[in-house]
């Protein structure tokens, strides 16, 4: 299943990537250059950079690991129903201010490029979208069903 993204979003991932890419290849030639330096076992450089190589690595394959996307764009985002791409005002019962929250995807949360991210995969996510304007659910949660109201649902704006 393709994971859903913002055009947008999806550049800053490319620009990510390339950077990551490029501090990989900095981190083989610090590898490389601490190898010189003779005994292994006791070349703390080496292992620093191997270290730092390993975590380059798994960031990469992080990112790579939500692959394939389909991706969104800001004219396809539809307000009648809760879905992907929504800023959703919401209160909770028994308070009297609402929240609002961005329904977006794993990456956008991963870059924290909107506050109060729920990604569509998560729990939450799954219990708003399809919902409309003024209507009721519930969620359990620590054990407790709570219910909620939906009270806005607008698109997102570019940032």
């Amino acid at each position: 299943m393709a994971t859903l993204i913002l055009r947008d979003t999806y550049r800053v991932l490319e620009e990510k990537m390339k950077s990551i890419d490029k501090l990989k290849r900095e981190t083989s030639l610090k590898i490389r250059d601490a190898a010189s330096h003779g005994d292994l076992k006791e070349n703390y450089e080496y292992k620093a950079a191997r270290e730092e190589m390993s975590l380059i690595i798994y960031k990469k394959q992080l990112m790579q690991s939500h692959a394939p996307f389909r991706f969104i764009e800001y004219g396809e985002i539809e307000t009648d129903e809760v879905g992907f791409g929504n800023k959703v005002t919401i209160r909770k019962e028994g308070k009297d201010e609402a929240e609002d929250y961005y329904l977006l995807g794993p990456i956008e949360f991963e870059f924290d490029l909107y506050p109060m991210i729920v990604t569509y995969r998560s729990p939450f996510g799954r219990a708003i979208v399809g919902k409309k304007l003024d209507e009721d659910f519930t969620l359990e949660i620590k054990g407790k069903e709570t219910k909620f109201t939906i009270t806005a649902i607008e698109k997102i704006s570019p940032e």
